[in-house]
């Protein structure tokens, strides 16, 4: 009799907990949304935030397994400079047992949106990374934890985030890459760990061809370890890799070849850079000092000449050329000079008044 009893109490209790879960499940499926809700909605849509958060707030006082009434009202208090409260209502709901993914998914995104606004980094960072794992393929998710990084100068986490998200973009190049490695590298040269630092250095120098950047780093850093040729020879490097920016190393290379008593060499290297791009100013004006300090007024004078022509604005490479011409005692190349300017002040004077005329109407014209 006791076994039949036990037996009858064990089956009411499995007919119990399935009526609970199909009141839970499948008639909480069918049951139609609240007017309430459905206006809330509408008010957002709308634009009226005010009127939708008192709707929302009675939708959740009459059903509070509405989660997307939730997740709504911290997101109104979130665009309306309450981090704080967002972040408080959408902790609860993490909270809250038997959350399917998609859920917990949600809630993560706007603990994450809600710490950002809220200015607390890191645990942004953990309801990122704790999205992440839920849902590897989340692009949102990557992005923000990317910024966040950038912004903390983590790098070389930073470098793992960005290859997940040229993943899931589909993107094949890795040029995006190299500024992250060169950060690295940045971060271990200003501890003066140049070695390492070059490693690093040539590893985005591997992604990126063209990352003029690590080329002059490289260089630097031998140079402060007074490695002057090998330092010689990766700004060279740059001038054959990225011709447009061989003006960058022409400073450096001419206090190393100084150093090294080569400084006939810079002649070369200006010539280079002048072959890929013949108006460059600072290769021209490198190789004017050049001829000046070789005693070749007569070059120097060319170059400069050159410059005034390619940039007649630029009143430092007048001044520099009428020094020369006055060295070389040229009185009336320096008078043709003046002349020169002063009729292109006076063309340039013209061409402002005619552009800023504007031809009367004549009469008896309609209006």
């Amino acid at each position: 009799m006791v076994d039949y009893i036990l037996v009858f109490l064990l089956l009411a209790m499995v007919a119990f907990a399935f009526y609970l879960g199909y009141e839970r499940v499948f008639r909480r499926k069918g049951k139609p949304e609240s007017s309430a809700y459905l206006d809330a909605l509408r008010d957002l849509l709308d634009g009226r935030q005010e009127s939708a958060f008192t709707k929302l707030r009675q939708v959740v006082m009459e059903d509070s397994t509405n989660l997307d009434a939730y997740l709504r009202l911290g997101q109104i208090l979130r665009e309306n400079n309450q981090p704080e409260r967002a972040l408080q209502v959408h902790k609860d709901l993490a909270l809250r047992p038997g959350l399917s993914l998609q859920d917990k998914v949600a809630i993560l995104r706007h603990l994450a949106s809600d710490s950002l606004a809220a200015s607390d980094a890191k645990m942004a960072e953990e309801a990122l990374r704790e999205l992440i794992s839920l849902d590897s393929s989340n692009h949102w998710a990557h992005t923000r934890l990317l910024t966040l990084l950038e912004k903390d100068q983590k790098w070389e986490a930073a470098y793992e985030c960005a290859v997940q998200i040229l993943k899931l973009e589909a993107n094949k190049s890795k040029k995006p890459l190299a500024k992250y490695k060169y950060q690295e590298g940045e971060q271990l040269a200003r501890k003066r760990e140049y070695h390492k630092a070059r490693i690093l250095y040539k590893e985005a120098i591997g992604l990126d061809q063209t990352f003029t950047g690590a080329y002059l780093a490289i260089g630097d850093s031998y140079y402060e370890e007074n490695r002057l040729d090998d330092a010689v020879t990766f700004w060279t490097k740059l001038i054959t890799a990225v011709p447009d920016q061989g003006h960058l190393v022409i400073d450096r290379l001419q206090k190393a070849f100084f150093d090294l008593g080569r400084f006939g060499e810079i002649q070369n290297i200006c010539q280079i850079i002048l072959d890929h791009a013949p108006k460059n100013p600072e290769a021209r004006r490198a190789l004017a000092e050049f001829y000046e300090k070789k005693g070749d007024m007569d070059l120097a004078a060319e170059m400069w000449e050159q410059l005034v022509d390619d940039y007649p604005q630029d009143h430092l490479y007048l001044l520099e050329l009428i020094r020369v011409y006055l060295e070389k005692g040229e009185k009336k190349k320096i008078s043709r000079l003046f002349n020169t300017l002063e009729r292109r002040r006076h063309e340039k004077k013209d061409r402002s008044a005619s552009d800023t005329t504007t031809p009367s109407a004549p009469a008896g014209s309609p209006s």
